[in-house]
């Protein structure tokens, strides 16, 4: 197991995670153009295999979760806890005040990980993500990081 920088050389399979693993994926070129600054991007190697990863945004001291996933077959193994601390960890050593988040309300698994490591709901977005049969709304929420350490 490793975590290492996410860069466009790895894009054809960290791509492969995002539009497999997230309801309305972004283009390539949008997710490509998160591979470079200003984001910060690591993966997830498992079995030497690019497993999963995620994607942040600094401005100032503000810091975005952009994107965040695990492979289905290593979902529910505590791996995205790994990744999400990794961020944090990530977060604090670029002198990050908050770190923000939108998540869709249906993501239930993912809002008691967030909620359980200390994020607070900020805001309810109404009919944010497009779905099948319509849309859902997007939890906006928020970590203080100032005095927090990692669980």
């Amino acid at each position: 197991m490793k975590i290492l920088p996410l860069t466009l050389e790895h894009l054809a399979q960290a791509y492969r995670v995002h539009s497999t693993e997230q309801p309305g994926a972004w283009s390539q070129a949008v997710f490509s153009d998160c591979l470079i600054e200003p984001y910060f991007a690591y993966q997830l190697v498992l079995d030497g295999e690019l497993q999963g990863y995620y994607i942040g945004l600094q401005v100032l001291d503000e810091i975005t979760l952009m994107d965040i996933a695990i492979c289905s077959h290593y979902q529910g193994q505590g791996w995205g806890k790994f990744l999400l601390d990794d961020f944090i960890e990530q977060c604090r050593g670029r002198n990050g005040h908050e770190v923000w988040l939108e998540v869709r309300e249906s993501n239930i698994p993912a809002i008691n990980l967030y909620s359980s490591i200390g994020f607070e709901l900020i805001e309810k977005r109404k009919a944010y993500y497009e779905t099948n049969v319509g849309s859902e709304a997007a939890l906006v929420m928020r970590l203080a990081l100032r005095g927090r350490r990692s669980k």
